[in-house]
């Protein structure tokens, strides 16, 4: 039996609309503004990077439903989600570590 292919509407509706944004930023800082202006709104950018970055891990984890993969009857997706998040803090550690030692 052959899967039907997506339609672009699926395609676009599950695309992450993120990576325009970043494209549309990086075309714009790189090409657009001059470096006078990069340089005033520079810092204020920074503080939003913070906060978008913060925003994105929180909303990771209310996506996160442990209660499913305790439930599952594979094991695996639990696995690879206690080693990556394991690997994670580790490497996080690490870079803290080195960087405010």
């Amino acid at each position: 039996m052959q899967k039907s292919k997506p339609s672009a509407g699926v395609i676009w509706k599950r695309f992450p609309k993120f990576i325009l944004g970043f494209m549309a930023a990086s075309l714009l800082f790189s090409f657009v503004l001059n470096a006078e202006t990069i340089d005033g709104v520079k810092g204020s950018l920074k503080s939003l990077q913070g906060l978008w970055f913060a925003l994105a891990f929180i909303s990771i984890g209310l996506e996160t439903r442990l209660a499913d993969l305790l439930k599952a009857d594979n094991r695996r997706p639990l696995y690879a989600f206690l080693i990556a998040q394991a690997f994670n803090i580790f490497v996080t550690l690490v870079i803290a570590y080195v960087l405010f030692n």
